[in-house]
């Protein structure tokens, strides 16, 4: 966000100060776009901090990562497995929908209360008999085939 607002102040003193600017590079659309992006991109990620990164209810995994404007709410039984790096900061959840297999990457650095959540994430899994398996540094949870 204070990068959306130092070009924002800045194209602003330039179309006060410099009567031309606007029929420089400040004119053109994708400039507005891009400021746009910027600004949207950072009140997502400020105002994603403010409410938990994933949540695990009874029947639902709820998970918001901050590179997505979408907040995904996955249903148990549609789980499909995870993907975590050993000793890694990046889960990667995959979950079957009517138009196919999703996934979602979520950064673990953001969640609150990482070692609880990953137990519990654990816990769950294995009660619904998926299955553990370690490739070089990865570690997957997925139903038997």
């Amino acid at each position: 966000m204070l990068t959306a607002a130092a070009i924002s102040a800045a194209i602003a003193l330039a179309l006060l100060f410099v009567p031309g600017a606007r029929y420089g590079w400040i004119g053109e659309r994708f400039v507005w776009v891009y400021i746009g992006t910027l600004w949207l991109g950072g009140l997502k990620v400020w105002l994603g901090t403010r409410r938990p990164i994933a949540e695990v209810r009874d029947d639902t995994l709820t998970l918001r990562p901050l590179h997505q404007f979408r907040t995904r709410v996955v249903r148990w039984d549609a789980l499909r497995g995870t993907e975590q790096l050993t000793g890694g900061d990046r889960l990667i959840v995959y979950f079957e929908t009517p138009r196919g297999l999703r996934f979602v990457a979520l950064n673990l650095n953001l969640v609150k209360g990482r070692r609880d959540f990953l137990a519990l994430m654990d816990k769950r899994l294995y009660a619904m008999q998926f299955v553990e398996k370690i490739v070089d540094r990865s570690r997957y949870l997925s139903r038997p085939t």
